[in-house]
């Protein structure tokens, strides 16, 4: 028997459209990813012809916006006859196995005729991962049908629609990849990044112009980072009763509030000093003095003393001049 839906509260969201929206309306709080926003324009306005969706893989970087333009996206979707659908957000790694999706929620999807938003879809079980493979092959056939345990279940996606969005894409089975359509999203620029920081501030704040270079330099390249720091700056602001954003305050901001030195987290900055103590050191030798494993080194912090101009790789891993300049500082 299938468990009450608000045991699944904590972990599905089913949200109703605003039937008021305008598709000028859709995109206009998101800042940047232009290219984006222009292709799944092109899937909003077919739509509203067809009922139809290409199978969706939003992909990018932790914190790069993909469930915010998700949601932005489904809020403009209107079918032929007027009507819009829910989304029905989920988080992969709530889902625990393909029994748990037939059971959980293929029921809410189907009832609801929704749009489907799986969340972090990397993270989906492999059992599931190939169950897709057969839900996902309509071909010119928009409507399929299936068994799992003996069990018929039907699709039809002239009413639901299906969409993922993933940081690490190549967890996925290719032939899955190949099924979806990918999305990936632009670099944010650096006053894409401060918009969307400034934004959220929510009041009119007077940051001087000579600050904004300083603030620019803490961000980590992506939009909840910028957000976040919005937040830490409201509350800081509000605590200190500050008036004027400055270089001093900011300085002030960034030591209180445990914002480092190019929003660097503790152990990316423990790569610099290490290498600014030894010089030039192979990835193993790193690893070995830093007591951080080879693949941690690699996916989660190189890439942002790369992106900062901090660190260059050749046959070794060695600081460039900015990266020098900051060990000395730290030192």
């Amino acid at each position: 028997m299938r468990k009450p839906l608000d045991l699944y509260f904590n972990w599905i969201i089913i949200t109703p459209m605003r039937q008021n929206m305008q598709i000028n309306e859709v995109f206009e709080d998101v800042i940047g990813q232009q290219s984006v926003k222009r292709t799944l324009s092109i899937f909003i306005d077919a739509y509203k012809e067809t009922n139809r969706l290409p199978f969706l893989n939003l992909t990018t970087q932790k914190g790069g916006g993909k469930t915010f333009v998700a949601r932005k996206f489904r809020e403009a979707l209107k079918r032929k006859d007027g009507t819009r659908p829910p989304m029905l957000e989920i988080n992969g790694k709530t889902i625990k196995n393909a029994t748990t999706f037939f059971e959980q929620v293929y029921p809410i999807w189907i009832q609801n005729n929704a749009f489907l938003f799986i969340d972090e879809g990397h993270n989906i079980p492999d059992d599931l991962q190939q169950i897709l493979l057969s839900i996902l092959n309509v071909d010119k056939n928009p409507k399929r049908s299936m068994e799992h345990d003996g069990i018929p279940y039907d699709f039809d996606f002239t009413k639901i629609s299906f969409c993922m969005a993933t940081t690490d894409q190549q967890k996925l089975a290719e032939p899955l990849r190949d099924r979806l359509r990918d999305i990936a999203f632009e670099e944010y620029k650096s006053n894409e990044l401060y918009d969307i920081f400034h934004d959220n501030l929510e009041w009119k704040a007077d940051i001087k112009p000579e600050t904004k270079e300083d603030i620019i330099s803490c961000f980590r390249g992506n939009p909840r980072d910028a957000v976040v720091k919005a937040e830490d700056l409201k509350t800081y602001v509000s605590a200190r009763k500050v008036r004027e954003i400055t270089k001093s305050v900011w300085g002030e901001f960034c030591d209180d509030m445990g914002v480092k030195e190019y929003g660097l987290t503790a152990s990316e900055l423990t790569l610099i000093k290490t290498l600014g103590k030894r010089g030039a050191m192979t990835l193993s030798g790193l690893a070995s003095v830093t007591g951080f494993q080879r693949a941690t080194i690699q996916r989660d912090y190189e890439a942002m003393l790369l992106k900062k101009n901090l660190m260059k790789i050749d046959t070794k891993r060695e600081l460039t001049k900015k990266g020098i300049d900051l060990a000395r500082q730290l030192a």
